[in-house]
């Protein structure tokens, strides 16, 4: 049985520059490739996360949510982040289901424990019992407790990388990891989209990274690269795709991506 891991990026369903400031038209079209993709491949599970964009970032930057919480101001702009990327998700379920997807809103702050900023504890158990009775989970990047100073973020990025080792060790799936963002692909120093990143060239691709140009606190494309590389030594191919081309959704879930940046071991 196949899973699909989809990330809907901050960059592609807001405007990272405008606060607060969404893009329905964008979501509403990629929730028309999601359903299309599902009546293709009707044994095919999804998972479904969104990043934080316009909405969580800002806030996190104000109250430095990401590096703890100590203080009255810095404990209510915790509550503050995890507010926001509520909202963003919230909007995202209502065009999800107006299409007809049977989505279900897993917040990861209820799922995860953190300590000293690393994954300590997960309990997936509601995204392993939603799938099972044929729902999609919807996660995103969120705010989760951390036992060493108080409350950190939890990137999409990391906790679909979490989810993605979670189901491959319980050898039911054959599972690929794919992430639809505002840019084409992982861009080299001449801005030429790199189509292949393994352990063996990362050292020649890794001085091209760079972080956001936005407002983003949880590393940028070089995070993305680096946590996706350690997975595909697991044996998941992950895909960084532009999101803001038709069917390029629906190209890479069903295993006919034409661009992009194909991150696996070898």
């Amino acid at each position: 049985m196949e899973l699909a891991l989809i990330k809907l990026g901050g960059s592609l369903i807001t405007d990272k520059d405008k606060p607060y400031t969404a893009r329905p038209e964008v979501m509403q079209r990629l929730a028309r490739e999601i359903n299309y993709i599902r009546n293709q491949n009707p044994n095919l599970k999804l998972i479904i996360g969104n990043g934080a964009g316009s909405f969580g970032h800002q806030s996190a930057k104000k109250y430095n949510t990401i590096e703890g919480f100590i203080s009255p101001y810095e404990k209510l702009g915790f509550c503050l982040v995890h507010q926001d990327v509520l909202d963003l998700n919230l909007l995202l379920a209502k065009i999800l289901l107006q299409t007809g997807l049977p989505v279900v809103s897993l917040p990861p702050l209820t799922m995860a424990i953190a300590k000293n900023k690393k994954l300590l504890e997960s309990n997936f158990s509601s995204v392993e019992n939603s799938l099972a009775a044929d729902l999609i989970p919807l996660v995103f990047g969120d705010v989760v407790l951390d036992k060493a100073i108080g409350g950190t973020i939890l990137s999409t990025d990391t906790l679909l990388a979490e989810l993605a080792k979670y189901f491959l060790f319980q050898n039911k799936y054959k599972i690929i990891l794919i992430n639809a963002g505002d840019y084409p692909g992982v861009r080299d120093r001449n801005g030429k989209v790199i189509s292949l990143i393994t352990k063996s060239n990362y050292s020649e691709v890794e001085a091209a990274l760079g972080l956001s140009h936005s407002v983003d606190v949880t590393g940028g494309m070089k995070k993305k690269v680096e946590e996706f590389l350690a997975i595909s030594s697991l044996g998941i191919d992950c895909w960084i795709i532009d999101g803001n081309i038709s069917d390029n959704l629906v190209q890479a879930v069903l295993g006919k991506p034409t661009s992009g940046t194909l991150i696996r071991e070898f």
